[in-house]
C-alpha cells in the first residue's frame, strides 16, 4: 500500500495456495495426497492489477479449512481497510477458497468475489445445457472466423 501514491478505487486481488516441497519432518509439512508430496502449502495474494504480492502466508501442507479461509481473509480485509477504507475489495480464488465462512465473511463485509467451484455431478446437470450452447456458439465463431482468414489468404 505504501507504493500507491493514493487510494485505488478498487483493487482485485488473487489468492491461491502452492506447494512446496520439503525433504525430512520440518514442523507443519504434511503429507498431501493430491501432490503426493510431503510439503507446505503457502498462501500467496496477489494484486491482479501489478502482479505484486500482497501477502504471503506459511500454511501446512493441507487445503484451509472454511474458518480458516475466514480468518484470513478477515485479516487481510481489516489491513487493506484500515489504509483504503473507501477501496472496494474483489478477490478472485480458486475452489479451495469458495467455503461457506469466507463467502458469508466477504458478504458480510462488502468485499466482492469470484471463487471457482469444484465440478459436481449435480452442478454439471444444472449448467450442461447453457454449457452446451456456450461450446455451439464458440465452435461456429471459431469456424467463421476460419473461413474469413481463408478468403483473405486467397487474396
Amino acid at each position: 500500500m505504501d507504493s500507491d501514491a493514493a487510494a485505488p478505487d478498487g483493487v482485485v486481488l488473487d489468492i491461491d495456495d502452492t506447494c512446496d516441497v520439503v525433504h525430512g519432518r520440518q514442523q507443519l509439512s504434511l503429507f498431501n495426497a493430491h501432490y503426493d508430496e510431503r510439503c507446505f502449502l503457502p498462501i500467496h495474494v496477489y494484486d491482479s492489477a501489478t502482479g505484486r504480492p500482497v501477502a504471503i502466508v506459511l500454511w501446512p501442507g493441507k487445503t484451509p479449512s472454511g474458518r480458516e479461509v475466514r480468518a484470513h481473509l478477515r485479516r487481510l480485509v481489516r489491513r487493506i481497510r484500515m489504509r483504503w477504507p473507501l477501496t472496494c475489495i474483489t478477490l478472485r480464488g480458486d475452489s479451495h477458497y469458495a467455503r461457506p465462512e469466507a463467502m458469508d465473511f466477504c458478504e458480510q463485509n462488502g468485499v466482492s468475489y469470484l471463487f471457482g467451484l469444484a465440478g459436481t455431478r449435480p452442478l454439471t446437470a444444472k449448467v450442461q445445457d447453457v454449457a452446451d450452447a456456450v461450446r455451439t456458439q464458440r465452435c461456429a465463431l471459431r469456424e467463421r472466423k476460419h473461413r474469413l482468414d481463408s478468403r483473405s489468404d486467397v487474396s
